[in-house]
């Protein structure tokens, strides 16, 4: 019988090893390996135990494994370092959306049919519009509710339905979207599958999820590289960096320039980028 773990929102469930396997595999470890850490943290886990521990223990598992996986398993946890606003969330979620092909706006006015709305982010691509609406959370015990889903629907149809009324706009409208970068509650996406609205949340849907958006093309966050900290992630934001790719298309010298950082500092978090950036 398998031990029984407790999740951020306080809730038990079995602890799942071929759902411990396949994340360390998604993050560049060997199905060996993975297995290999995957038993010893089951050997570990004791009554009461939370999934925040488990995450912990199979972290410095992998680490003595490989340094790059390691990072890439820090996924998560890394995208909450975004905050505690959500601004950085909206602006790295657009650059997602630039690296799939779309075009994007971040807080762009829309004149909807009966009030205007502020739109996180505003896509385009194939001819067809896309009215985004981030939701960031600071930690995994706060999913996304079936109320936020009803929200940036009705938005959506209000700006769909101004628009579709004077064609002259040229504008056609695809789909409203709901991103966050926690999960949604079951009533949530039962409402979003329901009317049309489309979730990209963590682990929704299964083959476009966000985080298999951003491993698919290696987007990472600055802040999964491990060696840095919050005074040079708030350089690297000012600067727009947002993406350990960008850090590692440049040669070090540019990256010192644009960084704004020391270069000591610069060159340690280059290595870091080109490392996890680099093929598993």
């Amino acid at each position: 019988m398998s031990p029984t773990v407790i999740k951020a929102s306080g809730q038990s469930e079995e602890f799942r090893i071929l759902k411990l396997v396949d994340s360390l595999v998604r993050s560049g470890a060997s199905e060996n390996i993975a297995w290999d850490i995957a038993r010893k943290v089951e050997q570990q886990i004791t009554p009461s135990f939370h999934t925040k521990q488990i995450f912990r223990l199979a972290k410095r598992l992998l680490r003595q494994y490989n340094r790059a996986t390691d990072m890439r398993y820090s996924l998560k946890k890394a995208i909450y370092a975004l905050g505690p606003a959500g601004y950085q969330f909206e602006k790295y979620f657009a650059g997602i959306l630039k690296m799939y092909g779309y075009s994007v706006e971040l807080d762009r006015i829309l004149q909807g049919y009966c009030v205007s709305h502020e739109v996180d982010v505003f896509a385009r691509k194939d001819n067809r519009s896309f009215v985004i609406e981030c939701k960031y959370h600071s930690s995994s015990g706060n999913p996304t509710d079936v109320k936020v889903a009803l929200y940036v629907h009705s938005r959506f149809n209000d700006i769909r339905k101004a628009y579709d009324s004077n064609p002259a706009s040229g504008l056609t409208f695809g789909q409203g979207w709901l991103v966050t970068n926690t999960r949604c509650t079951t009533d949530a996406i039962k409402y979003a599958e329901c009317t049309g609205l489309k979730i990209v949340s963590w682990k929704y849907p299964e083959k476009d999820s966000l985080e298999k958006m951003i491993e698919t093309k290696r987007l990472y966050p600055v802040t999964v590289l491990s060696s840095l900290r919050k005074n040079s992630l708030d350089v690297l934001f000012r600067n727009d960096i947002l993406f350990a790719q960008e850090i590692s298309d440049m040669d070090e010298q540019s990256f010192i320039k644009k960084s704004g950082l020391d270069a000591a500092r610069a060159r340690v978090l280059k290595k870091e980028a080109d490392t996890i950036c680099a093929s598993p």
